[in-house]
């Protein structure tokens, strides 16, 4: 008994389902220069990268919210900059300040810093849902003990499951000099433009139905289960080998559900379904992880019945389904999981009709042509 999945189209994989952090450390002290110092504001400016999916031709799957630059208005940015010949010593002039952008209007923040002319400055920003994170979920920070490349932004214990679902985008602006400001030039340096990258996994699944057309198989109770959920984020290494299991309070298992969007979070797939119409769940978020062993989970149940009306006496089965598979998910992407449910998958024996192999011969009769009476006329 298989239920084929398939990964499209970074991988394509059919596997079976069977029945049944970083410590940061302190940063230097801020260093705002005052409106009367002769040189230009820091601006900012955003975009986001478009979010690369594993088949184009499967929508968003946008739950509470997949960041864009239509629902983006806010963002957190941190910074530091270093002198000539003190590039040992950053100066930090962002620390998670909030950039927000009223409608209609442009990019603004706080207690308004100026570029030092001559000064290198590096630019760092987030957004989680449009909001910033706290403790609970994870926690973000400059590592400026750290040298070269390694002096950036780490988001540390971040955690995707059931407890917390939002998007996280990042961004980054490295090593722009600053210039000093003339009456010639009295804006030399321009606003930061911050290019946004998603960088979770989306997953969703997808449900086709084999059977007859005159039956409906109601899918319910999608989880997925034993998923890495904590992780630390830093943009010279990713996620690397990061993400772990972290169990809730009083809880010794991972679990997610993937609910429908319908009013009872189930679906209803039928053979005579166009594609747009197979029962999908919304879209979750999940660590970007490469599983070595197939302990990652997804549960079902599905119920099959005789007709459109799903009654206890149009009931033909229930089954409980279970697969574990070891997905590799890679950040930024979206995989839409694709399930195919048959009769070979809910546990039921084909009627199969054959011919055989043998056919008797004719029998030959025992009259004769004298058993007929001729005349002529």
């Amino acid at each position: 008994m298989i239920i084929k999945l398939i990964i499209t189209p970074m991988k394509k994989t059919i596997f079976s389902l069977a029945l049944g952090a970083l410590a940061l450390t302190a940063c230097t002290s801020e260093e705002v220069l005052n409106e009367g110092v002769q040189s230009n504001a820091i601006g900012f400016e955003s975009a986001i990268k478009k979010q690369t999916r594993a088949d184009a031709s499967v929508g968003s799957g946008a739950i509470s919210g997949d960041l864009t630059l239509k629902n983006l208005d806010k963002f957190c940015v941190y910074g530091f900059y270093t002198r000539e010949n003190q590039t040992a010593n950053p100066i930090q002039v962002f620390g998670g300040d909030a950039v927000v952008k009223p409608a209609g209007g442009k990019w603004q923040y706080s207690s308004t810093r100026y570029w030092v002319p001559d000064a290198t400055y590096s630019f760092f920003a987030y957004s989680c849902g449009d909001v910033a994170l706290d403790n609970n979920y994870g926690t973000v920070g400059l590592d400026l003990n750290a040298t070269g490349a390694d002096r950036q932004l780490i988001i540390s214990n971040y955690r995707a499951d059931a407890l917390h679902q939002h998007d996280l985008i990042y961004a980054q602006q490295k090593d722009i000099k600053a210039l000093p400001k003339t009456e010639s030039n009295p804006t030399p340096n321009a606003n930061v433009i911050f290019t946004f990258e998603h960088v979770l996994t989306k997953i969703d699944a997808i449900f086709t139905s084999d059977f007859s057309s005159d039956y409906d198989i109601v899918i319910k109770d999608v989880k997925i289960i034993n998923f890495r959920n904590v992780g630390s984020f830093a943009k010279t290494k990713g996620w690397g080998t990061t993400p772990e299991r972290v169990f809730a309070k009083n809880e010794n298992t991972i679990s997610m559900q993937m609910a429908f969007n319908t009013a009872d979070g189930a679906g209803v797939a039928n053979s005579k379904q166009t594609p747009e119409q197979k029962p999908k769940t919304n879209a979750y978020y999940v660590l970007p992880y490469t599983y070595m062993t197939t302990d990652v989970q997804l549960t079902f149940t599905i119920e099959l019945y005789k007709g459109p009306t799903h009654t206890q006496e149009n009931l033909v089965l229930s089954r409980n389904m279970e697969g574990h598979w070891a997905p590799n998910w890679e950040q930024g992407y979206y995989y839409t999981y694709n399930i195919s449910l048959t009769g070979t998958v809910a546990n039921l024996q084909p009627i199969v009709f054959e011919v055989a192999q043998s056919m008797n011969d004719w029998k030959v009769g025992s009259s004769t042509a004298t058993d007929i009476t001729f005349s002529a006329n």
